[in-house]
């Protein structure tokens, strides 16, 4: 077990137990976890996770898209939408408040549908809340890392000194022609940014060897567990880590969707050394954080 404890570096942790049954509905998950912060506690405990990164994200454009089906006004939907992820953000940032010792957040955003001043401005404010980094999501914001639309998000990064957690991998959304996410598409911005180090997630789950070709160039990216644990075999999830390099990968779990201490029991099975271990499950998270994440 490791020793210093685990940094749980992903999950999407709820404001309320409704709102963590709705999110891990969503997509199927369904299960008896409630997603809240009292939850998250209790099985960081019992998973001997010391601290977990908050990371507030909303299905933005799906959101809006349904309340348009059901004949709110377009303008009207974004507005909405967009004050609800206003809302989630400082809930983390207020939840952070509350845990220092055991908490830390991310402020999400959609630069489509909130543009560059909403970006800029909301960045600003959570950042100066206590938030350590950026979170965006490829996948459904129907854009490339590399679109010029996502600028914005890479250049508040730098500004503000702090890292960005993206969505990375290698599927499509129902519909898409274009897997917006894929590693592949980040080497413009790791190369154009290289002061902003990215988080990708899952591992680039599909394309996991384009994220070890982009670990072999670039020292500004890293990539997390989350979503992986218990799912790849031990063997195959270790080797992968190797090959991305082990003081590039983070422990992640994407708590509610799955079960934070089944990941951290799975985790400590993985025929790792103890120096492998210590890093991937703490120092690796550790470093990346400004803010003592």
């Amino acid at each position: 077990m490791t020793s210093s404890g685990l940094i749980d570096s992903h999950t999407h942790t709820q404001p309320t137990a409704e709102e963590g049954k709705e999110f891990v509905g969503r997509y199927g998950f369904y299960s008896d976890r409630q997603g809240t912060v009292a939850e998250l506690l209790e099985t960081m405990a019992r998973g001997n996770v010391t601290r977990a990164m908050i990371v507030p994200w909303l299905p933005a454009q799906e959101l809006v898209a349904e309340q348009v089906a059901r004949g709110v006004d377009r303008d009207g939907a974004v507005d909405h939408v967009i004050q609800q992820w206003q809302r989630l953000n400082r809930w983390a940032t207020d939840s952070v408040a509350l845990h220092p010792d055991h908490l830390c957040c991310l402020v999400g955003v959609d630069p489509v549908l909130m543009g560059d001043v909403g970006v800029t401005s909301e960045i600003a404010e959570q950042i100066g809340n206590g938030a350590c980094g950026i979170k965006v999501a490829p996948m459904f914001i129907h854009r490339r890392p590399d679109d010029e639309a996502m600028e914005v998000v890479w250049r508040c990064a730098r500004e503000h000194g702090v890292f960005v957690l993206s969505q990375s991998g290698a599927s499509r959304s129902a519909g898409d022609q274009e897997a917006w996410g894929h590693p592949a598409y980040f080497d413009a911005v790791l190369s154009a940014y290289p002061t902003v180090t990215v988080q990708l997630a899952h591992l680039g789950i599909g394309a996991e060897d384009d994220v070890a070709s982009l670990t072999a160039r670039y020292p500004n990216v890293v990539a997390d567990t989350s979503m992986q644990l218990g799912v790849m075999a031990p063997g195959e999830i270790v080797a992968t880590i190797r090959r991305i390099g082990t003081d590039r990968v983070l422990f992640g779990t994407n708590y509610p969707l799955v079960d934070q201490v089944a990941c951290a029991a799975a985790f400590e099975a993985l025929p790792l050394t103890e120096e492998e271990r210590h890093e991937i499950g703490y120092a690796n998270a550790s470093r990346l954080a400004t803010r003592q994440m």
